[in-house]
């Protein structure tokens, strides 16, 4: 299947059919004997109150909050995800899974397994083809709340201010949309303007009046911690 290359401000429309995608972040490994680039990426699902998409807020507070830091509110004091026994965690109804993290930048080098009829598959473990993703979470577009209407995608580095990395130094870093049988959907380039920007909002999939997804290249770079970027969601 041929891949749709997307520019900042593009988007990809997913087919209605499709109800469950495989998302990754993927970057080469720093040259010569520096430190490894420990790229994050998380995936927030967010209501729009009275339909305002600049009035975006975490679901449920936080529950389908899918970043290393679990999301606790008054409401939700112990965070609501699973945590796996091999380092991966995901949210309650199952809608949404996110890989262990992964500190080596090399990431996962077995291909998934084959989907099982509904779409899903039993084991979650493993990378995207041969290079493996660095990063990886899924989703299963119809077991969403219906309340749902956009999953916001940030990357972060870790440790970035210690290490003194910036994104403009991780070289061909790139997002990229799988379906369930990992035929790759659509990409978007991280290209040389974050530069001196340790987070980005690399993407989000937006919720259309049909009840399919768009997946739309965000690409605005800041130097906010993950933790502003979650309580800028609290409102």
């Amino acid at each position: 299947m041929a891949t749709f290359k997307l520019n900042k401000g593009q988007s990809f429309q997913i087919q209605k059919e499709i109800q469950l995608v495989h998302s990754g972040l993927v970057w080469d490994p720093p040259e010569g004997s520096g430190p490894a680039f420990d790229l994050d990426v998380h995936c927030f699902a967010l209501v729009h109150p009275g339909g305002d998409a600049n009035r975006a807020r975490l679901y449920n507070e936080g529950s389908h909050a899918l970043c290393y830091a679990f999301v606790r509110s008054s409401g939700n004091p112990e965070g609501s995800l699973t945590k796996n026994a091999d380092g991966s965690f995901q949210t309650d109804d199952g809608s949404m899974w996110h890989e262990r993290d992964d500190r080596t930048g090399r990431g996962g080098l077995v291909r998934r397994p084959e989907a099982d009829e509904d779409g899903d598959d039993d084991d979650h473990g493993g990378g995207h083809h041969d290079e493996g993703f660095r990063e990886e979470f899924k989703i299963v577009l119809a077991k969403l709340p219906d309340e749902v209407s956009e999953l916001a995608v940030w990357a972060t580095i870790h440790d970035a201010e210690r290490k003194r990395q910036d994104f403009g130094k991780v070289k061909n870093a790139y997002i990229e949309v799988c379906d369930a049988m990992d035929d790759e959907l659509c990409r978007y380039q991280l290209t040389a303007e974050f530069a001196g920007k340790t987070t980005i909002q690399v993407a989000s999939f937006l919720k259309q009046p049909d009840g399919s997804w768009r997946f739309h290249a965000v690409g605005a770079g800041s130097n906010a911690g993950l933790g502003d970027v979650i309580q800028a969601y609290f409102g």
